[in-house]
């Protein structure tokens, strides 16, 4: 499909959604409550379109199979909206944090692993990519969608570490092949040792989500990043 096709779904209507969302007084406890309550407001601010959740696309390009083989050929949510098809991807990534709202005690566990949660993040962006610019799909556009409170992925590390190539941080990402560091234990690689072929420049602009009470001194500030994949 063309680079410059418009899309009806756009990133603010993305970031509408994000934003009545963030004016409950509460934070997600998982990806799949974030997934759920996405749906839902998305389906209340824009009924016009059609919200498919853990679908699988009828048309899958060969590029896809070569790449990430027939196994998980599935998005989180596919929008239809008018004759378009747009992909969307959530990753909902966390550090530990907890707070009593409204009498309940609201958490999220941590994620830790830092390299391998980015890994997954630009292999999301990958597999958006693959369906998005192959003439065998039919898909016009894809979102990837991420949300955490850990400021260990909006700023960039300086220190030449082994998952360098995959931070996700605020600014602009070139195309490119994206691989761990030499050395690398196989350990952390494991189901993971593949390059990430990145076709597009994109620039990550994290903006505020949700910002909790003060809890020891620290704010567990929510952020959320929308990447546009065309």
């Amino acid at each position: 499909m063309s680079q410059n096709k418009n899309i009806t779904f756009t990133k603010e209507m993305i970031y509408q959604v994000l934003d009545e969302l963030a004016k409950v007084d509460h934070f997600f406890v998982s990806e799949v409550h974030l997934q759920t309550e996405f749906i839902i407001k998305a389906h209340e601010l824009f009924p016009e379109y059609k919200y498919l959740p853990e679908l699988v696309p009828s048309k899958v390009p060969a590029e896809y199979k070569e790449l990430f083989g027939n196994k998980g050929v599935h998005f989180d949510l596919l929008i239809l909206a008018n004759d378009e098809k747009i992909l969307v991807e959530f990753k909902y990534i966390t550090k530990s944090y907890s707070e009593v709202i409204n009498g309940l005690n609201v958490s999220v566990k941590s994620h830790a692993a830092h390299d391998i949660r980015r890994y997954d993040s630009w292999k999301d962006i990958s597999r958006i990519e693959s369906f998005v610019n192959s003439t065998e799909s039919d898909v016009d556009a894809g979102y990837f969608i991420l949300l955490t409170n850990d400021y260990g992925f909006w700023n960039k590390k300086d220190s030449d570490t082994q998952d360098a190539m995959f931070q996700l941080n605020n600014g602009r990402h070139e195309p490119e092949s994206k691989a761990w560091k030499e050395g690398t234990p196989e350990g952390t690689k494991k189901g993971r040792s593949q390059a990430i072929t990145i076709k597009n420049p994109y620039n990550f602009e994290y903006v505020p989500f949700y910002c909790p009470n003060q809890k020891n001194g620290i704010k567990n500030q929510f952020m959320s990043l929308v990447v546009k994949i065309l």
